[in-house]
């Protein structure tokens, strides 16, 4: 079935098929229905080569994600493409694998194939990829990556009031000697450290911000997990608590700690960030920060469709999403503290 015979069909001209299935309002509501009718009893599908070059649109959005492997940007990109099909769009999934320039190179790639928009979780963009696409007007969301650059878009959750709520607890449970585990090369992970740091300072309490982490760990690399929780378990100055930047890394040291003799919440608590789906499920159910990780990608998704939609990307989208602590058995007072 083409255009044309659809048109023959229903008695006019190609040009106003054309205009029915590109959504044009120059054709009146019975010409409308009486070529989608036809439409659908012919079961009649568009050619997106052919509906991309009449419109200068492929109907398709780039999603270059951190790491797939991570059940945070699972729920993300369910809900980036729960919007998606609302919209009858299509998706280029990139997983950067937390490498820079992966995530560069995806960027280009996806603009080079023609996507109508990109939306983005990074690791650390750098400045001249976002310049670039500034430049250009191409449309773009990042999700959970807070950057105050003129002319950036982004839905982030507020990582500072986050790790300050994490770090409020353990205070609040008696601990002073609190670790934080993460990777302060990651945008995300860097605020929630300055949010630990500011709490922790706030209560004139010296904590383990000085250890250089970066020395063990690799972004989320199993063995240097190991190696730095094995070094915290056996130096002279023991730690009573550990925040780790995200759910991920709190099971695993979790593990590590059990592994050597240890007990968690007895000997050492642990608290973690994200509320993942295991993070209830484990031997000892975390407790942890939740951030809506599905409402991230869904509110990114449509934010990106407005400014698609509304053929500007001139007016700043930013929204700020406030995270919630949640308690279970992984952290407990220390001994005769009254908060």
């Amino acid at each position: 079935m083409t255009i044309s015979e659809i048109a023959k069909l229903a008695g006019v001209s190609r040009t106003t098929v054309s205009r029915v299935l590109s959504g044009s309002t120059f054709v009146s509501k019975n010409t409308r229905d009486r070529v989608l009718d036809i439409i659908k009893e012919k079961e009649y599908k568009p050619s997106i080569i052919a509906q991309s070059m009449r419109t200068n649109k492929t109907r398709t959005i780039g999603l270059v994600l951190a790491d797939i492997e991570n059940p945070f940007y699972s729920r993300v990109a369910k809900g980036v493409m729960d919007v998606v099909e609302t919209k009858n769009y299509n998706v280029i999934l990139c997983n950067s694998n937390n490498d820079i320039k992966s995530e560069a190179r995806d960027i280009r790639t996806l603009i080079e194939r023609g996507v109508d928009g990109l939306l983005l979780t990074t690791v650390e963009l750098k400045m001249k990829t976002i310049e670039n696409l500034i430049d250009r007007g191409f449309p773009f969301m990042l999700i959970d990556c807070k950057l105050d650059t003129p002319g950036v878009n982004y839905v982030v959750n507020d990582d500072y009031y986050g790790a300050k709520l994490a770090t409020e607890y353990l205070i609040e449970l008696g601990h002073k000697k609190i670790f934080f585990l993460g990777n302060r090369k990651l945008l995300s992970l860097r605020e929630r450290f300055r949010g630990f740091k500011d709490t922790l300072e706030d209560h004139k309490i010296e904590g383990d911000t000085n250890f250089v982490s970066q020395k063990f760990i690799n972004v989320y690399g199993i063995y240097d997990i190991d190696k730095i929780i094995k070094y915290l378990i056996n130096r002279e100055e023991k730690i009573t608590a550990i925040f780790a930047g995200n759910d991920y890394l709190a099971i695993k040291s979790i593990k590590v700690i059990n592994d050597n003799g240890l007990k968690v919440p007895g000997d050492i608590s642990v608290i973690g960030y994200d509320n993942i789906e295991i993070s209830c499920m484990v031997k000892v159910p975390l407790t942890t920060i939740r951030q809506p990780k599905y409402l991230l990608g869904k509110l990114a998704a449509e934010q990106l469709f407005e400014i698609l939609e509304n053929g500007s990307n001139k007016e700043i989208k930013r929204i700020i999403l406030r995270p919630e602590l949640i308690i279970r058995q992984s952290c407990k007072r220390m001994g005769n503290y009254k908060s």
